[in-house]
C-alpha cells in the first residue's frame, strides 16, 4: 500500500480499505437521496461542485458526468450526518473516491473517513480536531525538523495558512493527482497517521530551499506552489515510511487529546470574555437609559 496501488487495482482495494472500516447496510444510501431530494438543498454544495476539480474532465462543467454523482453523494452524507452536514473539503474528497469507485461506494468511502479514519469533530462547525492536529503538526516538527521550526518561528510563519488544507482535503489541493493518489493509497490502508507522515516527509524534501527563503513573502509564494513540483513522490514516500521512523502513533494520540484539551479551554476562557463584555455593555445601556430618564 505505501508503494502505491497499480491504478488498474485501486477501485477494488479501496473499496475493500472502505469494508474493512465500515458495515454497509443494504438499501441506506437510496434511502438517503430519498430523503435529501426532500430535504432543503444545501446551497453551498452547489456552489462548490464546479470548484471541485476544474481541471478534471468529469466535474469541469455541469454537464461532465461527475457532477451529479457528486452533488448525490454530498447531499446524502448530508443526511447522514447531521454534525457534519457539508464542509468546504468534502467536496474533494468525494470526488477523488469517484475516480475509482461507484457512487454508492464513494458515500461508504467518505463515511469511512469522516467517521473512522480522522477524529470526531474534523468537519463540524467547530473543526476543532483539524485546529489540533495542526499543533500536533507544530509539535512533531519542532522534534524531527527543528532547524525548519527554529526558521519559522524566525519569520513568524504560520504553516497551518497552507497545512490545515493539505489535511482537510487529504492534500489534493497541494499535490498532483498521481502523487496525491500514492498518499491516499496509505491512508485509506493506515488512517490518519499518514497525513503526519507525509506533511513531514515534504517539508523534509524541501528543507533546504524552504531555509533559503529569507523573509516571509517569498516563503508564502514558495509554500504555496511547492507540492505543484511532486510529480514522482517515491523520494517523499521514502523518507515518510523510513527516514522518519520510528513514528509511533501513542504519541500522536497523546497530543492530539492535549490539544484538544486545550482548545476546550481556550473555548471556555473566550466564552466567558464574551460573556463579561456582553455583560458591561448592557450594563452601560442601562446606565445611559437611567440618566437619559432621570434627567427627562
Amino acid at each position: 500500500m505505501r508503494d502505491g496501488v497499480p491504478t488498474n487495482l485501486r477501485g477494488r482495494v479501496w473499496k475493500a480499505c472502505i469494508d474493512i472500516r465500515v458495515n454497509r447496510v443494504k438499501g441506506y444510501y437510496r434511502q438517503l437521496l430519498e430523503k435529501s431530494t426532500a430535504a432543503k438543498v444545501h446551497h453551498q454544495v452547489e456552489i462548490d461542485l464546479l470548484r471541485t476539480l476544474p481541471n478534471n474532465i468529469h466535474y469541469a462543467s455541469l454537464s461532465s458526468d461527475g457532477i451529479p454523482r457528486l452533488r448525490n453523494v454530498l447531499h446524502a452524507f448530508a443526511v447522514h450526518n447531521h454534525e457534519v452536514g457539508y464542509c468546504q473539503g468534502l467536496n474533494r474528497i468525494v470526488a477523488i473516491l469517484l475516480l475509482f469507485v461507484d457512487e454508492e461506494m464513494a458515500f461508504w468511502g467518505l463515511v469511512t473517513i469522516v467517521e473512522r479514519l480522522l477524529p470526531p469533530s474534523y468537519y463540524d462547525h467547530t473543526l476543532k480536531a483539524a485546529h489540533a492536529d495542526q499543533r500536533v503538526l507544530k509539535d512533531l516538527i519542532g522534534e524531527k525538523l527543528p532547524l525548519l521550526a527554529t526558521h519559522f518561528a524566525s519569520l513568524n510563519f504560520d504553516l497551518t495558512l497552507f497545512s490545515f488544507s493539505w489535511f482537510l482535503t487529504i492534500f489534493v489541493d497541494h499535490l498532483p493527482i498521481r502523487s496525491c493518489l500514492r498518499v491516499w493509497d496509505a491512508f485509506l490502508y493506515e488512517g490518519s497517521k499518514v497525513l503526519f507522515r507525509y506533511a513531514l516527509a515534504m517539508l523534509k524534501h524541501f528543507e533546504e530551499t524552504i531555509l533559503s527563503k529569507k523573509d516571509l513573502s517569498s516563503l508564502h509564494s514558495y509554500m504555496r506552489t511547492m507540492g505543484e513540483s511532486v510529480t514522482d513522490i517515491s523520494d517523499i514516500s521514502g523518507i515518510a515510511f523510513h527516514d522518519l521512523n520510528p513514528f509511533p502513533m501513542r504519541p500522536v494520540d497523546t497530543k492530539r487529546q492535549h490539544h484538544l484539551q486545550r482548545l476546550d479551554i481556550e473555548h471556555a476562557d473566550m466564552e466567558e470574555i464574551r460573556k463579561s463584555f456582553e455583560g458591561s455593555i448592557l450594563k452601560d445601556a442601562v446606565k445611559e437609559n437611567s440618566g437619559s430618564e432621570e434627567s427627562s
